[in-house]
């Protein structure tokens, strides 16, 4: 379940805990969702954009569940005109817990 804190004056990422599918809870760790974008592309600016704004959604949280993180940066990379990303970033983070490895990803440069 997600927990919003009030409404900040500035931006100041405040989640502490994820909520896994399994329910249990584990301490947020904002570079796994910057590793998830490395592995999709190559793209430093588009990495960094990407995560300023994934960050700036999950800001006033202070505890958050793995699917609602899934679907910031699938929506994320749509809005930022790269439904392709949104795509194969959402095949391997599907529901099934069973694929969740990028290890077959391709890469490619933007």
């Amino acid at each position: 379940m997600n927990k919003q804190k009030p409404q900040q004056s500035h931006i100041q990422i405040t989640v502490r805990f994820v909520e896994k599918r399994n329910g249990k809870k584990d301490v947020f760790d904002a570079r796994k969702i910057l590793s998830s974008l490395n592995h999709l592309t190559h793209d430093d600016r588009l990495i960094r954009r990407t995560n300023a704004l994934i960050l700036a959604q999950i800001a006033g949280y202070s505890q958050i569940d793995t699917q609602t993180i899934r679907q910031l940066v699938t929506s994320t990379l749509t809005q930022l005109d790269h439904p392709e990303l949104a795509k194969r970033y959402s095949e391997y983070h599907p529901s099934n817990p069973k694929n969740t490895s990028f290890k077959q990803l391709s890469f490619f440069n933007l």
